[in-house]
């Protein structure tokens, strides 16, 4: 892929400003925690038949991660808008929608930095699991799933996203010049929708709807300034201090007494070192974006290399 532009905020678990890395380990912990109480369940099951064990562990546990496609349901469980985007139950969809994810997410964040990751995610995967459940509730029962889980629809708006803001990015670019991303996306939306079809027609729309929010989302933010993300962004990251004692202890000390004759200002400023490689980066972000696409620090910072 042409370039890696990288994350400047801080989001925990060791990673700097890696949002890509949080939601692809949150979907691991969940799939390693739902395999755990599978395998309680065949171990203490009283039952030999295989099937019996797996509809108990349905009914006992994974129907509180999945979305039910009932009002009824959902009323008593409304935290499943939320886990289900998180919860896999196969191997095999668990890697396909990281790798996905990792590839647009990749693409994303070197684009856009970190602060569109995770508010994409999850608008895709709440307004996909509306779109599932509304559509669910309207039509006949016994003519699509009884449940809805797995990131895909998260993941379909981080690719549209990702495609809206950089169409003209290109992968592979030892391929006669590169591959465009949107072909990129037309593929996966292509196998996506296909393999959704006998599932119902809830389903296909919601893969739809995240598409058109993701799209929606980022064109948005491109054309026009609007920036739906960033408000998710700044709620996200107030949680994780929450639930961060040494990022709590930190924030305590930086509101402490200042030094310095109490100055408001800092004695000294921090400024990134200045190397030919993200010189580099900054240049194709301004080849594939524009100058307008570069953040103030990003700004300073080519001018800075300027001077040199």
């Amino acid at each position: 892929m042409n370039s890696t532009l990288t994350p400047k905020n801080r989001i925990s678990l060791g990673s700097t400003g890696n949002a890509l890395v949080l939601l692809l380990m949150t979907n691991a912990i969940f799939f390693v925690l739902l395999v755990f109480f599978k395998i309680f369940y065949f171990m203490t099951a009283t039952s030999n038949v295989a099937a019996d064990n797996v509809a108990l562990f349905h009914k006992e546990i994974f129907d509180y991660f999945a979305l039910p496609a009932s009002g009824a349901a959902f009323v008593h469980r409304p935290w499943t808008i939320i886990s289900y985007m998180f919860s896999h139950e196969s191997l095999l969809a668990l890697l396909s929608n990281l790798l996905w994810l990792a590839a647009f997410g990749f693409i994303l964040q070197s684009l856009a930095a970190n602060r569109k990751m995770i508010p994409l995610y999850l608008y895709g995967g709440i307004f996909g699991g509306l779109v599932f459940l509304i559509t669910s509730i309207a039509l006949p029962q016994g003519t699509h799933m009884a449940q809805l889980a797995g990131a895909t629809t998260a993941l379909i708006c981080v690719a549209a996203g990702t495609t809206a803001y950089g169409p003209k990015y290109k992968i592979f670019p030892m391929l006669s010049g590169g591959i465009p991303l949107w072909v990129l996306f037309v593929l996966f939306m292509a196998i996506t929708l296909s393999s959704s079809v006998e599932a119902g027609m809830p389903l296909v729309l919601a893969y739809i709807g995240s598409a058109l929010l993701g799209f929606f989302i980022m064109w948005s933010y491109d054309k026009k300034g609007r920036d739906y993300c960033e408000w998710m962004y700044h709620l996200v990251y107030r949680i994780d201090d929450i639930f961060n004692p040494e990022k709590k202890a930190r924030h305590k000390r930086e509101k402490g007494p200042q030094l310095f004759y109490k100055a408001k200002g800092q004695p000294f400023k921090k400024t990134e070192l200045i190397t030919q490689e993200r010189i580099d980066e900054l240049l194709d972000k301004i080849k594939l974006k524009g100058y307008k696409s570069l953040s103030k620090e990003e700004k300073e910072y080519l001018e800075r290399a300027s001077q040199k």
